[in-house]
């Protein structure tokens, strides 16, 4: 439905590898709320643009970053990110912008729901967070954090610590956020923390378009 200018209530959902960012979207998005994932996004952005990105990025990316589908594949690319200056420049300098249009696009477009939210990795790296009425961080203790890095990238636990020492420490995206959800423990428990904070801004909303 077309929405009123300056209507939209947006959210914008960060934190560090493997602390949770995807299943709090998922979480927003069975609550009926219209969602984005950037790294998605960006997957779809490289696939549809090969005139502009897609040629000169699997070139100064690499093979190694490549999915089973010989895409450039945005999970490998994020972790990178994080550890490689080099090929951050590259990012901030051809891919941001695409992928920051994209967000935008959808962050403000006359239709769509009354709230909208968006997962975004680097949102603090890439200074979005102005895009946003709210910034959710999501953390995990320590511990959690590397053992799930351990099981899903098939890492050390010294590679583990290397990727997350590499990138901002979870203390600092807290402090500059909105909103800390701690996805230290079972799935209620988190599913309790999304839904107080889900009801809490849809009575916001409620009340400022009534």
């Amino acid at each position: 439905m077309a929405q009123r200018k300056g209507s939209v209530f947006k959210i914008g959902i960060t934190g560090s590898t493997c602390t949770g960012k995807s299943l709090v979207l998922k979480m927003v998005q069975n609550s009926g709320i219209s969602t984005l994932d950037a790294e998605e996004m960006l997957t779809r952005l490289l696939a549809e643009n090969p005139q502009k990105v897609s040629a000169k990025t699997s070139t100064h990316f690499g093979e190694e970053l490549l999915d089973s589908h010989g895409r450039l594949s945005s999970k490998k690319l994020t972790s990178i990110l994080y550890t490689d200056p080099e090929r951050r420049a590259f990012f901030d300098a051809k891919l941001n912008p695409l992928l920051r249009e994209e967000i935008k696009r959808f962050l403000y477009s006359p239709i769509g729901g009354v709230i909208r939210a968006v997962e975004a990795p680097l949102l603090f790296e890439t200074d979005t967070q102005h895009l946003y009425d709210e910034v959710w961080m999501v953390t995990a203790q320590p511990d959690v954090q590397i053992k799930r890095i351990m099981k899903r990238d098939h890492l050390t636990m010294a590679q583990a610590q290397y990727l997350i020492d590499a990138q901002w420490p979870q203390d600092k995206k807290a402090a500059m956020s909105d909103r800390v959800i701690d996805n230290s423990g079972d799935i209620p428990h988190i599913e309790g923390q999304v839904r107080k904070i889900l009801d809490e801004i849809r009575r916001k909303v409620f009340n400022k378009m009534f």
